[in-house]
């Protein structure tokens, strides 16, 4: 099976357009209607209705879906196994928008400097596409405030760090405030009741602390950020009556993964100020 015509399958089922998949793939229209057909000769089916612009899944390309889209995944996995046999310096680490704002990208500046013959990749995604990376192999090391709880995976608290509501208005009580919501994992959303204002369904919900920071002027709102990382920002302020909640952080990677020494090698390197 040639996984480019199951790539090129994929774009045209995801785009449901010729052109915009041949855009997508740096091809020609052409070259795109040519490999589904060599896909479709393949397997003896056809897998899209064709009507003008109206380009739709046969009953066999929705059966085919979740295989082609397993197969590229596999083989995407397989091409990093390989490809990190002679690539051992390479590490993958993941984490939230936030985390790598608010206290990785400093990290990873400080690993670069103490780990000259290193090479890092920061991936910034969803924890649950994390862990599905991390699982798959397609991930080295993940970053987060909730330890999974899989057997395969190992795991060690790096610390604590405080989180506590801010706003970009002095002396403002947190009733007076819209909230905005700052995704920090599924459990923290139920430390959330309690803490904010009655109403506080949020004007916004957003992974960046970039985000937040940038709009609690403009909304007139406050949001769960980083004390530390706060303090060094310019025209926010600690919300009077709001709590302090202190969230662990923790360092995940699969048990048997080749790179344990390396990983374990990083974390010398202090992620949290004590």
């Amino acid at each position: 099976m040639d996984t480019e015509l199951l790539k090129t399958f994929l774009e045209v089922s995801r785009t449901r357009h010729f052109g915009r998949a041949a855009e997508a793939l740096y091809l020609t229209q052409s070259a795109v209607s040519f490999r589904i057909r060599q896909l479709e000769n393949q397997l003896g089916v056809n897998l899209f209705t064709r009507h003008r612009n109206n380009i739709r899944l046969t009953t066999a390309g929705e059966r085919l879906l979740p295989y082609a889209e397993n197969l590229m995944s596999i083989w995407l996995t397989a091409k990093k196994e390989v490809s990190h046999t002679s690539q051992h310096n390479e590490l993958t680490i993941g984490a939230s928008s936030s985390l790598w704002e608010c206290m990785l990208s400093e990290w990873l500046v400080a690993l670069y400097q103490q780990h000259k013959d290193l090479q890092f990749e920061a991936r910034i995604s969803q924890r649950k596409s994390l862990v599905k990376q991390l699982h798959e192999r397609q991930l080295d090391l993940l970053i987060t405030t909730e330890s999974p709880k899989m057997d395969e995976f190992s795991s060690q608290l790096l610390g604590h760090f405080d989180l506590a509501l801010f706003s970009a208005a002095q002396k403002t009580t947190k009733s007076e405030l819209k909230y905005l919501r700052l995704e920090w994992g599924p459990d923290f959303q139920q430390h959330e009741t309690g803490l904010i204002s009655n109403d506080g369904v949020p004007v916004l919900t957003t992974s960046s602390a970039q985000i937040a920071y940038k709009l609690l002027q403009q909304l007139n709102g406050c949001s769960f950020l980083p004390v530390e990382w706060a303090k060094k920002r310019e025209g926010i302020y600690l919300v009077p009556d709001s709590t302090t909640l202190s969230r662990p952080l923790y360092a995940i990677w699969l048990q048997n993964s080749d790179k344990q020494s390396t990983i374990k090698e990083l974390f010398k390197t202090p992620l949290i100020a004590q």
